[in-house]
């Protein structure tokens, strides 16, 4: 918490809870902070450590439950953290779910349907409601079962840096410093009650495996408070991890082609000009670009990527878990979702969906088509006729454009105010009406700012964007076509 000094009192619990917060600035005065409960120990303590804060910190505190409806006495659950809100006199957001149904339907282990629930729930809730924070109850133990738990999947460096304090801006741990013997003492201090989850005890699930007989037998025959010495490991670790990912996240964003919605395009001749430590990294890095996160994203899958990256041909797709495919062609290795049906109203489904950004006046090429687009301001001249350049040459009213512009092809919905025609218009409706060929649709490069269509390149500008009496900055926009004979059919009216 900003300008927020920890208490001193010799108290385990609440001591590591106010300097996990300060040291990694978790919370701030007036935050919205909705807590996961599901009712148990570790979630109960940190209820009430921030509950007993709120005042003081101006915090506006709200409980989040979810049923998963695994076990029977899910209802019970249920009740039990209904009455806790009750009591604390804080708001009560619950929801229950079919996880078994998810699982089926996401093709996902149960535990890993069951957290992608909890997530979405906890994320919906707080957009909804307001809430800028959502915490959770993870503390060090559970951060050293996560270290051994990626470690034995093969996890790298990534992995096995543990749970992070702050995920996304959003979830936080504010109590991943401290372990469970501190929560359980600090029930007992307070006299609060919490139930017992049976499932912790099911040995069929790995991490409970961890729990209940790796690390008793690594801490009774090989290392005495292993529990601790893994955690540190975790915490240091996911310290490097920091400074090496905003390494890679910059030549990340030197490889990145295009980001339409959905997808990334990286340019494959980059990458190969790296190590293959750094193309890894790299790629996980898209791929958490695209997918989120990386659960069920393995080394191999990795490697198969970097297979296609360093082959002499075209490749893929290569198809990853949850339907995530990465194909390449050209230079052009493109991490995305399944194939749509409807190609012409979504271009990502043929393989040519592309996005580009300009800060300033400049030139950008469009790799997917080799055609180009430049930007000059110019200043106005009197005699100056906006028809007289031609299709590929166009100039619109400097005060209509703001960098930065986005220059991207179609997207289904998509709507302009063709110069001429006096209003608005679907631009698929405009690509029919001037029997504009499927294909060529794809192709078009579309001028946006501030998401409105300026020029349909090649084709017609914005009623917006036009020069007008009071224009006093003229900003000059020519397509460069690869294929120089290609037909424009469409000139400015």
């Amino acid at each position: 918490m900003k300008n927020f000094r920890p208490s001193t009192q010799p108290v385990r619990l609440e001591q590591r809870f106010e300097e996990t917060i300060a040291r990694y600035d978790l919370i701030a005065r007036g935050d919205g902070v909705l807590v996961a409960v599901s009712g148990g120990p570790d979630s109960v303590a940190l209820l009430h450590l921030l509950a007993e804060r709120a005042s003081a910190w101006q915090l506006c505190v709200g409980i989040a439950h979810l049923d998963h409806g695994l076990r029977e006495e899910s209802a019970r659950d249920a009740d039990f953290v209904r009455q806790l809100a009750e009591r604390l006199r804080l708001p009560l957001h619950t929801e229950r779910v079919d996880v078994r149904d998810l699982q089926r339907r996401w093709h996902l282990s149960i535990e890993a349907a069951g957290r992608k629930a909890r997530y979405r729930f906890f994320q919906e809730t707080a957009d909804r409601h307001g809430f800028n924070k959502v915490a959770l109850a993870h503390h060090a133990d559970d951060n050293a079962e996560t270290l051994l738990l990626n470690l034995l999947r093969g996890s790298g460096r990534l992995g096995l840096g543990g749970m992070p304090p702050m995920r996304g801006g959003c979830f936080i741990r504010p109590l991943i410093r401290a372990d469970r013997a501190d929560i359980l003492d600090y029930l007992r201090r307070r006299s609060l009650s919490a139930l017992a989850d049976p499932t912790n005890s099911d040995n069929g699930f790995l991490r409970n495996r961890i729990r209940n007989q790796l690390i008793p037998l690594l801490e009774r025959d090989y290392q005495p408070g292993v529990r601790a010495v893994l955690h540190r490991s975790a915490e240091a670790l996911r310290d490097e991890e920091e400074w090496i990912e905003s390494q890679i996240q910059t030549l990340l964003e030197q490889t990145v082609i295009a980001r339409p919605s959905g997808q990334l395009t990286l340019d494959a001749g980059a990458l190969r000009r790296h190590t293959p430590a750094i193309q890894r990294r790299v790629v996980r890095a898209g791929l958490r670009r695209v997918q989120g996160d990386l659960r069920r994203i393995a080394f191999a899958h990795i490697e198969g990527i970097l297979a296609l990256v360093n082959r002499p041909s075209n490749g893929g797709p290569l198809h990853l878990p949850e339907d995530l495919r990465v194909q390449r062609r050209g230079n052009a290795l493109t991490i995305g979702y399944g194939d749509s049906d409807r190609a012409d109203e979504n271009p990502s489904a043929a393989g040519i969906d592309y996005s580009y950004q300009l800060d300033r006046c400049g030139v950008v090429t469009l790799v997917e088509t080799g055609d180009a687009i430049a930007l000059t301001a110019i200043a106005p001249e009197p005699d100056m006729d906006p028809a007289a350049a031609g299709p590929l040459t166009v100039f619109f009213d400097g005060a209509a454009v703001e960098f930065p512009v986005t220059i991207r092809n179609f997207r289904p919905g998509d709507r302009f105010s063709p110069l001429g025609l006096g209003g608005t218009q679907k631009l698929k409706k405009f690509f029919i009406d001037h029997k504009i060929a499927r294909d060529q649709r794809r192709r078009c490069p579309l001028l946006l700012s501030k998401g409105r269509i300026l020029w349909v390149a090649g084709h017609r500008i914005s009623h917006d964007a036009r020069l007008n009496r009071q224009t006093r900055q003229v900003l000059k926009a020519e397509l460069i076509l690869a294929n120089r004979q290609e037909v424009i059919t469409i000139r400015q009216p």
